[in-house]
């Protein structure tokens, strides 16, 4: 029947290929769900401690988190626009503008990506998870790690499961924590108004308005950059025939609503009380347990628990689809095993490593953010000055429309980020060496333009420039290539239906003539 060939299928098998037309049934307002979902959560409430944490006083935080949701429309609504009309992941489309061959770039960063934003959620996960049970005395402290370990191996196999189902069981999850989710975070703003004390709050000095663009880097690179190669993923299922713009608004209002409202909200609590401030940063999730009444901490944890899980599950999924585009030969749910795996290394290695949220918001976040600015600006230039889409059989294999390497876009995306990593900085241990830079600039590491890491914000210009500048004449070219392999397409389909009509009218004709 119809109304069943129109449902994605139960377990996902299609991976790189186009979405099948029976398929793509989706309305845009799903978009809202699955991104509402994974925007929900604690790390948006912990970041609005962090960016306050940079010097701002409270009105600067809130501007920083209002631009930083703003810029985040251009990646995530260009990637869905993308993801929306070939119907194929994001990084499966992203080979137009880099090529066939050259796009293993930028399909491992978002593999990269994909494998350490995953482990930051689940790590949140299980270290929240186990300062709740070690303070209420449920749990003795030496069992800290253990407790943590178990709860984020817990979340990475539910995570896996759905991600392993793929979209159908993602969409219908995303579906029902964003409703409770909605209603939750409202108990949680109603019941915290009693520790807001807006005279404190409000009399903190503003700070360097250059570190305010430095919170907003920070918000952008959460909201925006951290989903940009995922955006995509979750948009080849929209129906065809709906608006492209529908789909673009649902997406950027289901990820920037809640953020905003969290991330601000969040520094508002921040801002009253340094205790509350200085919690938020090391351990959200203990520490929004610690101010509810004893009755509300339960199902506020499980729905930040399954926001956190929405997130992983998404992460985990679209890393199966970055990991099958660097080259692996594999199916869809192989991909995604991989992925875990790798996950849960990591997770584990966080969970002995890293002490509190900050080092993952301030350095981690940031330092993968610059190589994804890179690649949105090229590749979300590219989209905009587009007249036609992609050709997407040629997308598949090497020596169609698009050749192996486009070197240009190529050679701009390493240079782009090796220039922004050194006009960024981060004190944790592995990614000190950035800010190699400042020195030649004549700037110290402790400037705001230093501290700000406004080479995130350079990395999106420049790559916003590089196609605008310098491949105009080569992308006209290759569009040129993709209308004519359309309409060869077309001709050879006009000449099977005709050799396929021929045989049967043939002996008709010959007994009217005999």
């Amino acid at each position: 029947p119809a109304a069943i060939a129109a449902r994605e299928p139960g377990v996902e098998v299609i991976a790189l290929e186009p979405t099948p037309a029976e398929y793509r049934a989706g309305r845009s307002i799903r978009l809202f769900w699955v991104w509402f979902a994974v925007n929900a959560s604690v790390v948006s409430l912990a970041l609005g401690a962090v960016i306050l944490g940079l010097g701002l006083s409270l009105r600067q935080a809130v501007l920083a988190a209002l631009i930083g949701v703003a810029l985040s429309f251009l990646p995530l609504g260009l990637g869905t626009l993308a993801g929306k009309w070939s119907g194929q992941p994001t990084m499966v489309v992203s080979r137009a503008t880099f090529g066939t061959v050259g796009n293993g770039i930028p399909a491992l960063i978002a593999l990269l990506t994909r494998l350490v934003w995953s482990a930051a959620l689940l790590w949140m996960l299980g270290a929240g998870t186990a300062e709740i049970l070690v303070g209420s005395g449920l749990v003795p402290g030496d069992a800290r790690l253990v407790v943590a370990l178990g709860a984020a191996g817990a979340g990475l196999v539910i995570a896996a499961v759905v991600a392993g189902i793929g979209f159908r069981a993602l969409a219908i999850t995303s579906a029902i924590v964003a409703a409770l989710a909605a209603v939750l975070v409202v108990g949680l703003i109603v019941l915290t108004v009693s520790y807001v004390d807006l005279g404190v709050a409000l009399s903190i000095p503003d700070g360097d308005w250059v570190l305010m663009l430095g919170g907003a880097v920070l918000v952008f690179s959460a909201i925006g950059l951290a989903w940009a190669m995922s955006s995509g993923d979750v948009a080849r299922y929209q129906a065809r025939g709906t608006s492209g713009s529908a789909a673009l608004l649902w997406t950027a209002l289901g990820a920037t609503i809640p953020a905003f409202a969290l991330i601000a909200w969040g520094a508002v609590l921040a801002a009253s009380n340094p205790v509350i401030a200085e919690g938020l940063q090391t351990n959200p999730l203990d520490l929004v347990a610690r101010l509810l009444p004893l009755w509300y901490p339960a199902p506020l944890i499980a729905a930040v628990a399954l926001s956190l899980l929405c997130g992983a599950v998404l992460a985990l999924y679209s890393g199966g689809f970055a990991l099958l585009a660097v080259g692996m030969r594999a199916p869809r749910w192989a991909g995604v095993l991989v992925v875990v795996l790798l996950t849960g290394a990591l997770t584990a290695a966080l969970l002995l490593l890293v002490a509190d949220t900050t080092a993952l918001l301030r350095d981690v976040l940031t330092t993968a953010a610059v190589p994804i600015a890179a690649w949105a600006g090229i590749f979300g230039a590219e989209t905009m000055i587009r007249s036609r889409r992609v050709h997407s059989p040629s997308l598949l294999r090497r020596g169609g429309v698009y050749p192996a390497v486009r070197w240009v876009n190529v050679i701009m995306l390493v240079l782009i980020t090796a220039a922004a990593w050194g006009a960024t900085t981060a004190s944790t241990v592995g990614l000190a060496w950035q800010g190699y830079l400042l020195g030649p600039l004549g700037l110290t590491a402790d400037s705001p333009f230093a501290s700000g890491d406004l080479g995130v914000l350079a990395a999106l210009l420049l790559g916003l420039l590089t196609p605008i500048v310098a491949g105009i004449p080569a992308l006209r070219a290759l569009q040129t290539a993709e209308r004519e392999a359309s309409e060869a397409e077309a001709r050879a389909q006009v000449d099977t239906g005709s050799a396929l009509i021929a045989p049967a009218t043939a002996p008709a004709s010959s007994e009217t003539t005999a």
